[in-house]
C-alpha cells in the first residue's frame, strides 16, 4: 500500500510550524563535522491522509554511524510575545502571538512518534562522536516504519567526518546561570545535596554547548530585582560578625567552583558588587551577627556609605584570597553593576574606584551601550550590546571588548528570540570572527521569573517572563524532569555559532585571515558586518561546508 507520509531530511537552521508545508523545506543530501565536534540536522513528517486517526511510528537510523547518532522532537510552545509589534524588522519568521518551533524534547519509548494527520512535525538529530572514528563518509539513512517494517519514508544523507579535531580557543561566552530559579522550580532547598545535583546537570549541559563561563553566588546575584525587594538568597559565602568584625567561610564557594571545573567550566564570574542601572544600593548579603542571621546590606544601603566601604574592604582581600588558593583567580570575572547608562557614568567611576583599590588589574566586565565609558576609561573592558558595537571598534577597543545583547536589539541585528530566523541567530559567529571580538554574554541562561523577579514563571507555559522580553531572551533551557534541563533549538544554535567561530580560526591557523574572510564574503556583494549579514540558512550550510573542506585539504 502507498504510503501517506511525506519525510525528508533538512539542515538544523530551519524552523518549523505545525502548520507549515513540507514542501517549502529544501532537503539536504550531506552535512559534515570535525570529530570532536556535535553537529545536527532535521527530518520531516508530515501525515497527508484526511481522517484523523492516530498511528505511530518508529525513527529508524541506519549505517555504521547508527550508535552516534540521537534523536528528539522539537516542540512548539507558547508565545504570547514574539517582538514587540511597532518595534521590528522583517527579518522573522512569525509576529503574531501563537506557538513557535523551540523546546526539544525526547522522544517516546523505542524512539516511537506520533503521526497527526495535517500537522508538520520535526525530529532533531544530533551526531555525536568518539576520538577513535576514523575520518571519511558515512552513508545514513534516516526512515519512519510500522512496527511490522513498513516504511513510511526514508531519506540518505551523507554524514562526512573531517579527519581532524577542532581546536578550543577557549573564546569566552557567558550565560548567566541562576541556581535561585532551579531550587524555585524544582522546589529543593538551596545548595542542599538535591540542589546540587540539579545545578550539576545544567552547568553540563552549558558546556557541551559551548558555553564555559558561569555565574559563581558567592553572594546573591543583584539582578533583575526590583527595587526595595529581594531575589530568593543564593550565598555561598558564610559571613560571621561580631562585635564589628567580619569573618568569611569561603567552603561553599571552593565546592561549587569545583563543580563548575568538573564540568567543563573555565571562567568564573563574582556577581556585581552593585544594584544593576545605576550602582546606586549594595546587593544582598546575609550574615550571623552576634549569632542571629540576618541581612546586613541590600537596597536601603548606600552604595558609597561608609559601612558598606568597609565591608568590601574586609571581604575583597579575603575573596581573592579564596580564588587564588583554589588556582582561578587568573580565569576570574568581576562586575561592578549592569547596563550603567550615561547620565550614571560618574557614580560608577566612584563606586568603581572602591572596588580598585583591590580588584586593579583583575578583569573586570561590565555591560554598556555607549562609547563615552570606554574612550573616559571608566570601564577599561567593556561588553558592548551590538549596536553599539561599531562606535566602540572606531574608538580602539576591539582587543579590550566583548559583545552581547539582550532584550534589545529587535531591528537590523543578530539576537535569539523564537520568532528570528535560525541563520539570525547563528550569524553571531561569523561577524564575532570577522571583527576579532573574542567573547560573547548573555543575561538569561535559565531566568524563569518576571521581570524583576516579582514572581517566578512556569517556562513551559510562559517563554517570555510575563511579557518582560520577546520568547527567547530570557531562557536557553527548559528545566526538565527528575532536575534535567531540555534544550532549546535557540541553545544549539549558539553552539554551532560558537563552533563555526572555532573552525574559522582553525582555517585561519592554517591558511590566513584574508583568505577565510575572502570565504566568507563569497558570493556577497557587500561587507558583511553586524548590521548586514545574509539572512538565508543556506549561506551559513554552505559556508561551514566550504571552510571544513578547505581545513581538511590544508591541514
Amino acid at each position: 500500500m502507498p504510503s501517506s507520509i511525506k519525510f525528508k531530511v533538512i539542515s538544523s537552521l530551519h524552523k518549523c510550524f505545525y502548520d507549515d508545508s513540507i514542501d517549502n523545506f529544501e532537503s539536504i543530501s550531506q552535512i559534515s563535522l570535525f570529530k570532536n565536534e556535535t553537529a545536527s540536522f532535521q527530518a520531516l513528517y508530515f501525515d497527508t491522509k484526511p481522517d484523523n486517526a492516530l498511528n505511530f511510528a518508529k525513527v529508524c537510523i541506519e549505517g555504521e554511524l547508527k550508535n552516534y547518532i540521537s534523536v528528539r522532537q522539537v516542540v512548539c510552545v507558547p508565545s504570547a510575545y514574539p517582538v514587540c509589534p511597532h518595534d521590528h524588522d522583517e527579518n522573522y519568521l512569525r509576529t503574531a502571538p501563537g506557538l513557535y518551533p523551540d523546546l526539544i524534547t525526547e522522544l517516546d519509548y523505542n524512539n516511537r512518534v506520533t503521526l497527526i494527520s495535517g500537522n508538520l512535525r520535526a525530529l532533531w538529530f544530533d551526531i555525536k562522536l568518539k576520538n577513535d572514528i576514523k575520518g571519511g563518509s558515512y552513508p545514513t539513512k534516516i526512515s519512519l516504519k510500522l512496527d511490522d517494517g513498513f516504511v513510511l519514508g526514508e531519506a540518505d544523507l551523507n554524514v562526512r567526518i573531517i579527519d581532524a579535531e577542532l581546536p578550543d580557543y577557549n573564546t569566552y561566552h557567558s550565560e548567566w546561570f541562576y541556581t535561585d530559579c532551579l531550587s524555585q522550580y524544582y522546589d529543593v532547598e538551596v545548595f542542599s545535596e538535591e540542589h546540587f545535583s540539579i545545578i550539576e546537570n545544567f552547568l553540563i549541559t552549558a558546556k557541551e554547548n559551548g558555553i564555559n563561563s558561569t555565574l559563581i553566588p558567592v553572594f546573591t546575584p543583584a539582578l533583575d530585582t526590583y527595587v526595595g525587594g529581594e531575589r530568593l538568597t543564593t550565598q555561598l559565602v558564610k559571613i560571621t560578625q561580631d562585635n564589628g568584625v567580619y569573618s568569611f567561610d569561603f567552603s561553599l564557594v571552593e565546592r561549587y567552583i569545583s563543580l563548575c571545573q568538573k564540568c567543563g567550566m573555565t571562567y568564573f564570574e563574582i556577581p556585581h558588587f552593585y544594584t544593576q542601572w545605576g550602582a546606586k544600593a549594595a546587593p544582598k548579603f546575609m550574615a550571623t551577627v552576634n549569632g542571629e542571621y540576618k541581612k546586613i546590606f541590600g537596597w536601603e544601603t548606600d552604595s558609597t556609605s561608609a559601612e558598606y566601604v568597609a565591608f568590601l574592604d574586609a571581604f575583597i582581600p579575603q575573596l581573592l584570597n579564596c580564588l587564588t588558593n583554589i588556582g582561578v583567580i587568573d580565569s576570574t570575572v568581576f562586575h561592578v553593576s549592569d547596563e550603567p547608562e550615561p547620565k550614571q557614568f560618574d557614580h560608577y567611576n566612584i563606586v568603581s574606584q572602591n572596588l580598585l583599590k583591590h580588584l586593579d588589574g583583575y578583569t573586570i566586565i561590565d555591560a554598556v551601550g555607549n562609547v563615552d565609558v570606554y574612550t573616559r576609561g571608566i570601564v577599561k573592558k567593556p561588553a558592548v550590546i551590538l549596536n553599539a558595537v561599531d562606535d566602540f571598534l572606531k574608538a580602539g577597543a576591539k582587543d579590550d571588548m566583548i559583545a552581547y545583547y539582550c532584550c534589545q536589539p529587535m531591528k537590523t541585528y543578530s539576537n535569539r528570540f523564537m520568532a528570528m530566523p535560525s541563520a539570525r541567530t547563528r550569524i553571531i559567529g561569523v561577524q564575532l570572527y570577522k571583527f576579532g571580538i573574542n567573547g560573547f554574554m548573555h543575561w538569561g541562561y535559565n531566568y524563569y521569573n518576571t521581570r524583576f523577579s516579582y514572581n517566578a514563571i512556569n517556562p513551559y507555559l510562559d517563554t517570555t517572563g510575563a511579557y518582560f522580553a520577546p520568547s527567547g531572551d530570557t531562557f536557553l533551557v527548559y528545566p526538565g524532569p527528575h532536575g534535567n534541563p531540555q534544550d532549546s533549538i535557540r541553545l544549539k544554535l549558539m553552539r554551532d555559532a560558537f563552533y563555526d567561530l572555532r573552525a574559522l580560526k582553525y582555517l585561519e591557523s592554517l591558511t590566513s585571515k584574508e583568505y577565510v574572510l575572502s570565504l566568507i564574503q563569497e558570493g556577497l556583494d557587500y561587507d558583511l558586518n553586524f548590521s548586514k549579514y545574509p539572512t538565508d540558512a543556506e549561506y551559513l550550510f554552505n559556508l561551514r561546508n566550504k571552510v571544513n573542506e578547505a581545513i581538511a585539504k590544508h591541514k
